[in-house]
């Protein structure tokens, strides 16, 4: 498959970036600026990731376009405006199937209620997990592409490869203790496995150890 990925270069778009090409995928990544990539395989190309026809010109021939864009330290509101540009950008290329990295904050913890509003949801968290719920949102509206909103677990973080792990939509997947977890490999797997299988087209995603 031609898979184009936004963000290969964070956490977590490094290891879907890996996981992909270690399956024989093709994977161009779309950055800010040029530069030669450090994954072997990976092709590196720069694009304004906020204008709909550039970014349409550069995914144009793709199967899948990926994102797995976060606004690290910066801007929240940039969550809501990328998710406004793949829209725009995999309709102007005719890319039908999108895949993108979500917030766990926007999973069901009980019907009707999302992660982000329960009462112990840290602060510290909770604008970027907004941003990604108004993402969800937008997605949510889309009827004309095959969407999929994946979210990792609560908490993601570095680990090896070990599964044991259960994908499923909507609700919050915990272990027997109640924790919520997941390694960036593991979740690259699960996520790659979403790009290959579309089991879950316009449906919010997660993946976590059981």
């Amino acid at each position: 498959m031609k898979i184009a990925l936004v963000a290969p270069n964070g956490n977590i778009g490094r290891e879907i970036a890996r996981e992909a090409l270690q399956r024989g995928h093709s994977v161009t990544g779309l950055v800010r600026s040029a530069r030669a990539a450090d994954l072997p395989g990976l092709q590196l190309q720069a694009v304004d990731i906020f204008d709909p026809a550039n970014l349409a010109a550069a995914v144009t021939g793709a199967d899948v376009l990926a994102s797995a864009y976060g606004p690290g330290g910066g801007d929240v509101a940039t969550v809501g405006r990328v998710a406004a540009s793949l829209i725009d950008a995999a309709r102007r290329s005719g890319v039908r199937r999108v895949v993108v990295v979500g917030g766990a904050g926007s999973l069901e913890v009980a019907p009707g209620v999302q992660l982000v509003d329960t009462p112990n949801f840290p602060a510290a968290y909770k604008a970027v997990a907004l941003a990604h719920r108004e993402a969800f949102v937008a997605l949510s509206a889309i009827a004309d592409l095959d969407w999929t909103f994946f979210a990792p677990a609560a908490l993601i973080g570095p680990g090896d490869k070990r599964g044991g792990f259960r994908v499923g939509a909507r609700r919050l997947i915990v272990d027997a203790a109640g924790d919520s977890r997941i390694s960036y490999a593991d979740y690259a797997t699960a996520f790659v496995d979403e790009i290959e299988q579309a089991r879950y087209p316009r449906e919010i995603v997660t993946v976590a150890y059981v």
